[in-house]
């Protein structure tokens, strides 16, 4: 079951102190007021266990996708479990058993497009910071572009 939700201000405080290095999830708890457990699950939600950002990243296309809640992969297996679970139980009706292979497949087939997600988000975290390397390299070098 869900925690409390989280306030605008905390995910900027939790930003701010991540990207100005403080990478110590007990303090980062300490400070938030926040379980460790939350704020390894929300520091996931947010991308910020793929890449630091240093100051704001371009647009790319996995940002302007990213929902703020995405399920994780233990989640999933959550919902995929309590399907299999159910499926156990005799007596199901037609319907119910429909609706548990639907989560099912459902449940398999997110997992799998989160995976290749997540590949991609730091695909694109390590090609803007390759972006980045370049331009300092051109204007350490004087190259103007």
């Amino acid at each position: 079951m869900p925690g409390k939700l989280w306030k605008i201000e905390e995910e900027q405080l939790l930003r701010s102190l991540w990207e100005s290095g403080m990478h110590d999830i007990k303090l980062l708890a300490e400070k938030i007021n926040r379980s460790q457990g939350a704020i390894r699950e929300k520091l996931k939600r947010m991308g910020l266990r793929v890449v630091i950002d240093k100051k704001p990243a371009p647009q790319t296309t996995t940002r302007g996708l990213m929902p703020s809640d995405l399920l994780t992969h233990e989640e999933t297996l959550r919902i995929l479990t309590g399907a299999i679970t159910e499926a156990q139980k005799p007596g199901l009706d037609k319907l119910e058993i429909m609706r548990l292979k639907i989560l099912v497949d459902a449940a398999k087939t997110y997992d799998s497009v989160l995976e290749k997600f997540e590949r991609w988000v730091e695909f694109e975290a390590q090609l803007s910071e390759m972006a980045k390397e370049i331009a300092e390299i051109k204007k350490a070098k004087g190259i103007v572009s």
